[in-house]
């Protein structure tokens, strides 16, 4: 078996995006759980290999049941939420599943993910397009007299704080909670934003967050911009000094400047309760809490097949153990060296699943 168009589309843009992605000083991205964990391999290391033989036996049972790839594409709502999987195959030496499945799965993973784009599948040319043309114009005519616009220093405080909000909730894996998709329109141009499953999956300190849902709408002129397949948004002119109009909306209805000041003291007091709650966790909370964002990625999979999307008890075995297996810890080594040594050979070498990584 080889990799078929879609998968070799999808590679190519995986490899793009993890090497700007990686190209700090440091040869890393830099990002949570460090300085408590080396890099987010160590924690990693013990749920995506379950992770894979979940998704890969999930979409198994689905196509037995008569679902297409298409059907199953449906599924996921977002585009950016799903993409992130791309980041296990790196792990799929000590994965259950053989080279042919790794294969079977790379191919059946980038045809749904393929689906979910409504033009330039993978964000291929730096847009994430999921409206039809026809819900934009209705979406265009929608705000064309509406006259409760949000100022431009005051939208940026709110994208500042959900952004803040949305690594709290979801770290490392924090588009987990967001989705930005357009650009849309012409001369003036509308980028969406819409911050998502805000009570998070899993942690009391949030699920009394007030709402699931907030979206901006935020048009702009003279700026490029360009998104990639995990809805990492990069502009040539700081965006905020180039936006028209804003508008905020919560549950279908857009609110004024007072709330959407309201709601940032709201944001700003989950904020602080979150960094207490962060503060106090031990490595083995971190790589539990990241079992478990990773398998919230594929929850609808399993939210279909009406059983739990939690991690196996494997999983927290695996994290207890105080020892890892030879061959885990000689990969686990392999991808911290590589965490450092940035370069386009290893990280195809890290995510080729046609390649035999050792």
């Amino acid at each position: 078996m080889k990799l078929n168009k879609n998968a070799k589309q999808l590679l190519e843009k995986q490899i793009l995006v993890v090497l700007q992605g990686q190209s700090g000083k440091s040869g890393s991205s830099g990002r949570w759980p460090m300085p408590v964990l080396k890099t987010t391999n160590e924690a990693s290391i013990h749920s995506e290999p379950f992770v894979a033989e979940s998704f890969y036996k999930n979409i198994q049972q689905l196509k037995k049941k008569g679902y297409t790839l298409k059907r199953i594409s449906q599924l996921f709502r977002y585009p950016s939420c799903l993409a992130r999987l791309t980041m296990i195959f790196r792990s799929r030496t000590i994965w259950s599943l053989d080279r042919k499945q790794q294969l079977e799965m790379y191919n059946d993973f980038a045809d749904i993910l393929s689906c979910i784009y409504k033009k330039n599948k993978f964000c291929l040319n730096g847009k994430n397009i999921l409206w039809p043309a026809t819900y934009q114009k209705k979406m265009y005519s929608r705000f064309k007299k509406k006259k409760k616009i949000i100022p431009q220093d005051i939208i940026a405080q709110l994208d500042g704080r959900l952004w803040q909000y949305s690594e709290m909730i979801f770290p490392r894996w924090h588009n987990l909670a967001h989705e930005y998709h357009g650009p849309y329109g012409h001369k003036e141009k509308l980028l969406i934003k819409e911050w998502h499953d805000l009570k998070g999956p899993y942690e009391k300190v949030f699920k009394n967050f007030p709402h699931k849902k907030i979206t901006c709408y935020e048009f702009y002129k003279n700026n490029t911009i360009i998104l990639d397949i995990h809805n990492r948004l990069l502009t040539k002119m700081p965006f905020q000094n180039t936006i028209t109009e804003a508008f905020v909306e919560i549950n279908g209805k857009l609110i004024d400047k007072k709330n959407v000041q309201k709601l940032i003291m709201t944001i700003d007091t989950f904020l602080t309760k979150g960094a207490q709650y962060l503060a106090k966790l031990n490595k083995s909370n971190l790589k539990i809490n990241n079992a478990l964002i990773e398998f919230y990625s594929i929850k609808p999979l399993a939210d279909e097949l009406k059983k739990s999307w939690k991690p196996p008890l494997g999983v927290y075995k695996s994290i207890k153990r105080k020892t890892l297996p030879a061959n885990t810890r000689k990969i686990l080594k392999k991808l911290q060296y590589y965490y450092f040594h940035n370069s386009r050979k290893n990280i195809k070498i890290q995510y080729d699943p046609s390649k035999i990584f050792k």
